[in-house]
């Protein structure tokens, strides 16, 4: 059996560790081996959000994913989700991929041969980006867990319709609100749901007013104000007209009800959350979603394989829009150093909150 390096724990609780046992898979018909060359930290890998409240606390550490075991198959486990690479081989039934091509993407998180912190990983090529030339890879690392999640929101949740790439939608008369708009997956919203014709407002602190206004918003408000102020902010700016909201944030729920029920003026309603843990309940009047971008991979349930089925879609629709420039990479910080050592490090200072922007790490030279 031949194996590889990469970062494993052991069970949960157990710290991140450098190893060089882990065995290399081999893909099969329509899977592609990849070489990790970049990393990007997300939370998910440092923490699963605990039931949190206020802004001051949505990163809090507990539980943490790597601490109780959340969402990993087996153990030792190997973690990651948003990576770049290129392609080793392809197996047999392969279309889309070749030898060589540079590739990029969320991968199923909790499952060992198909996560990125080691050597090599596997892939099933339809539910992996291509890269085009104009995305680096570096960039790359920024997009994929954040635009599937922002598109399983809006798509999904809300019956926002994407136009075919090269083309403009219809103007509409009417917004959609993104609570953390000036977050990775709240920048994303802001793009697809201005691609769809809508206009959008976004929450964002002060000083990152200009990051939703950047990627598509045309308004934006205090989200540290008290919550009256923001709920006067969204009728003041909408007059009203909106049916959509999105909290990317996390922590918007309670402005959010209370921004349809006091304000909206549209017959339907859909409201979206990245929330999938809490326990959460909404007026009849309302419609709940759910982002479950953890089910992708998981074929053999109907929630899965709709999912899947659906990232799928989107992943084709994104790779055109990012080839044609409609839709952009966000801004990133890459860590210093290469090598695992550097994902430990990265890790470390995600939970330390010493990281303000979508984090990457170089992990391999080609």
């Amino acid at each position: 059996m031949t194996t590889q390096s990469g970062i494993t724990i052991a069970g949960p609780n157990a710290p991140y560790t450098v190893v060089d046992n882990i065995p290399r898979p081999t893909p099969g018909p329509s899977q592609a081996l990849v070489k990790s060359l970049y990393v990007g930290l997300n939370p998910v890998q440092v923490a699963f959000p605990s039931l949190a409240t206020t802004k001051s606390n949505i990163f809090n550490r507990e539980p943490f994913m790597q601490h109780t075991g959340l969402l990993i198959d087996e153990f030792p486990a190997v973690l990651g989700s948003d990576v770049s690479g290129i392609v080793l081989e392809v197996g047999a039934d392969c279309k889309k991929l070749s030898k060589g091509d540079y590739v990029f993407g969320c991968v199923p998180i909790g499952r060992n041969q198909l996560s990125p912190f080691q050597e090599t990983f596997l892939v099933e090529e339809d539910w992996i980006f291509k890269k085009p030339e104009n995305v680096g890879l570096e960039e790359a690392c920024t997009i994929g867990a954040a635009v599937l999640t922002a598109g399983l929101a809006l798509v999904d949740g809300q019956n926002i319709t994407l136009p075919a790439p090269g083309t403009q939608a219809e103007s509409k008369d009417s917004w959609v609100v993104v609570m953390g708009g000036s977050g990775s997956v709240g920048q994303y919203a802001c793009q697809l749901a201005s691609l769809a014709g809508y206009k959008v407002l976004a929450s964002s602190s002060p000083s990152k007013t200009n990051i939703p206004l950047d990627f598509g918003a045309v308004g934006t408000f205090n989200n540290r104000a008290p919550l009256d102020e923001q709920l006067v902010a969204i009728g003041a700016i909408t007059g009203g007209k909106f049916g959509h909201i999105f909290d990317a944030s996390i922590v918007s729920f309670e402005l959010s009800i209370k921004a349809f029920e006091e304000l909206s003026t549209e017959t339907k309603k859909y409201f979206s959350t990245a929330d999938d843990w809490s326990d959460i309940s909404v007026p009849e009047s309302i419609s709940l979603y759910r982002v479950m971008l953890g089910q992708l991979g998981k074929v053999d349930t109907p929630r899965g394989k709709h999912i899947t089925d659906l990232v799928v879609e989107l992943t084709r629709k994104y790779e055109q829009y990012l080839e044609l420039g409609e839709l952009k990479a966000l801004d990133y910080e890459l860590l210093p150093g290469v090598g695992w050592s550097g994902v430990v490090n990265g890790i470390a200072d995600y939970e330390a909150g010493k990281l303000s922007k979508k984090a990457v790490v170089k992990v391999q030279d080609e």
